[in-house]
């Protein structure tokens, strides 16, 4: 999700300096760019939001072409800029955050999955299951306690529905209202589901 950095403003007693612009199709249909004069609200009183260009700066809009992340070729698709490297790193903590979110893995934060995945121990969704309490140990601030509780919190979600476990997988296109839909006509196992083709 594109962020904008703007000269910090006070909105509703609180001090904002980004804002979320949606999406790459709002920063398009908008030109935004370095200078511009913008409007924007706090959405529920909480999360910064872009609603317009007041007014237009002089500087050019330039796509990004590179990943900020892996400097790989980006390419656009309907309102979205996709990094085609499919060892960005970037994307790789964000498909394993999502997961984390989605499965309901608690305690797990972004700093610790980063530590996970610069001590090697993590690259992957499917090494989250492999870790061990001795392997935790090895990351900073995490004594024995937390560690139980992490390897306890990983390992409580085994066992949870197939509707969860694909949606959390962040299949694009496969928000949870189509994975139930796909589940409820017929598909209702890892198996069959894994043999869909389009």
């Amino acid at each position: 999700t594109p962020v904008a950095e703007i000269k910090p403003t006070e909105i509703s007693g609180a001090l904002i300096s980004r804002v979320t612009l949606h999406n790459f199709g709002i920063v398009k249909v908008h030109e935004l760019k370095s200078g511009d004069e913008i409007e924007i609200i706090r959405s529920g009183e909480v999360i910064p939001k872009f609603l317009r260009v007041v007014k237009s700066s002089e500087n050019k809009f330039i796509a990004p072409a590179n990943c900020p992340s892996c400097n790989s070729e980006l390419v656009e698709e309907d309102i979205r800029l996709y990094c085609l490297n499919k060892n960005c790193p970037s994307k790789i903590i964000s498909e394993i955050l999502h997961f984390i979110k989605k499965i309901g893995i608690d305690d797990l934060s972004t700093k610790r999955l980063e530590e996970l995945i610069e001590s090697k121990l993590v690259s992957s969704i499917p090494d989250l299951y492999r870790l061990k309490n001795e392997d935790l140990l090895k990351l900073d601030k995490v004594q024995d306690k937390l560690a139980t509780k992490l390897i306890k919190s990983i390992n409580g979600t085994k066992k949870i529905s197939l509707l969860n476990f694909i949606s959390a997988l962040g299949i694009k296109g496969g928000a949870v209202n189509k994975c139930e839909k796909i589940i409820n006509n017929g598909y209702e196992s890892l198996e069959k589901f894994m043999a869909i083709t389009s």
